[in-house]
């Protein structure tokens, strides 16, 4: 397991996981490696995750002057219908999907609750508990998103798809995690692992939640959130081999990065160590490609060799003819 590695070890392999996974997504981006060192950057990794999802989850080929076209055409109908509660939710649906954190979609889904839900279908009325509770976590809002995401959970239980139960558990979780609810975040895991679709889906669950839960939750709440994980891999073997695989990958990195720390730690400390460097050949072999790199690459030292070239040409020069003329002087 991770959690035996090494404290700043493993976090960076948890990252590097985590980053392959996102890369092998076909529409999402690569983004920072680093894991999080505090709460808000812990808590910003969350809201990244909420943000690729909607990005993922965006129609393919979609154009943003086409997604305000539809803005502009649902807010119409509202001005006709304003007591039309789903043609409210479609507006702010149109909001969320163009940016998620814009704030004209919370303020949507406020008037929308302010109005009442009930007169819709149950499962609008999850949707739009749902929408709120993301709305809600983007505002940094988190204890009313929790709410607003279990509202959203009765509505799906009576009423909702596989799809909608899955976005709403992973929404559970890290709201759960943003609070340092490590019991409840667990709990959420365990049922989002069995709606996932996809291998990377279920580890990129698993590595928001660590990593969140390593600045806002407890010890033993991060040992409950690991033994989940894997038991589930023991019963999963495919994700259990692309786990691994990047786990593998992760350490292979976390090595060649420990070995140049050592290598960059290790400077002569006498004469006799310095003269010994000087003398293997090995040493020469490692350097001289990349002193030629930057002579072919840097125009401020190939400037310096050309003028230390010029110098000690004039300088030879300069000795020939010195001595030239002392060998005549003296005939």
């Amino acid at each position: 397991r991770l959690s035996a590695q090494g404290g700043d070890q493993a976090s960076l392999a948890l990252a590097l996981i985590r980053a392959a996974c996102l890369s092998a997504g076909p529409r999402t981006q690569l983004r920072a490696m680093a894991p999080p060192t505090t709460k808000a950057e812990a808590l910003k990794k969350l809201r990244e995750d909420w943000l690729a999802e909607n990005s993922d989850a965006r129609e393919e080929g979609v154009t943003k002057w086409q997604l305000n076209n539809q803005i502009q055409n649902t807010k119409a109908k509202t001005v006709k219908s304003p007591e039309d509660m789903d043609l409210l939710l479609d507006l702010a649906a149109a909001y969320g999907v163009l940016d998620p954190c814009d704030k004209r979609c919370l303020n949507v889904l406020e008037r929308l609750m302010h109005k009442g839900v009930n007169s819709m279908d149950t499962q609008r009325q999850g949707e739009a508990y749902q929408l709120f509770g993301r709305s809600l976590f983007l505002a940094d809002r988190h204890e009313e998103a929790l709410q607003a995401l279990k509202r959203a959970s009765i509505c799906f239980r009576e009423k909702g798809n596989f799809k909608l139960r899955r976005q709403n558990n992973a929404g559970l979780l890290r709201v759960y995690c943003s609070l340092g609810q490590g019991k409840e975040a667990s709990e959420r895991l365990e049922v989002a692992l069995t709606l996932c679709e996809s291998p990377d889906d279920c580890i990129m669950l698993y590595i928001s939640a660590k990593q969140a839960l390593e600045h806002t939750g407890r010890d033993r709440d991060r040992e409950i959130l690991d033994d989940i994980w894997y038991v589930y891999l023991d019963t999963h073997p495919e994700e259990k081999a692309k786990f691994e695989q990047y786990n593998e990958s992760g350490n292979s990195l976390c090595r060649q990065f420990a070995g140049g720390e050592e290598r960059s730690e290790e400077a002569p400390q006498t004469w006799a160590e310095l003269w010994e460097r000087v003398k293997n050949p090995d040493v020469w072999r490692e350097i001289l490609p990349a002193v030629i790199d930057d002579v072919k690459n840097n125009a401020v030292i190939r400037t310096m060799f050309s003028l230390a070239c010029v110098l000690l040409v004039t300088y030879i020069v300069l000795m020939i003819s010195v001595t030239m003329k002392g060998d005549k002087s003296t005939k």
